[in-house]
């Protein structure tokens, strides 16, 4: 996996290049209850091996794959 962490949104969104990584663990997340909107689900949480060593929780949008195997 190709690993971007986002931060902020519009013109305060920051992206940092983490490097690449082995997907470990894919956790489901429950929707949450958004006022009247209703359910909402943010995406699933992914565990990754980064190359530097480090294991951290991503949400799936931060993730690009760059190979299958």
């Amino acid at each position: 996996m190709d690993v971007n962490e986002t931060r902020g949104v519009g013109v305060h969104k920051r992206i940092t290049a983490l490097g690449v990584g082995i997907v470990l663990d894919v956790q489901k997340t429950d929707d949450m209850m958004m006022g009247s909107v209703g359910p909402v689900n943010l995406g699933d949480n992914v565990v990754v091996l980064l190359n530097s060593g480090e294991v951290r929780v991503f949400c799936e949008e931060s993730l690009r794959t760059i190979s299958h195997s």
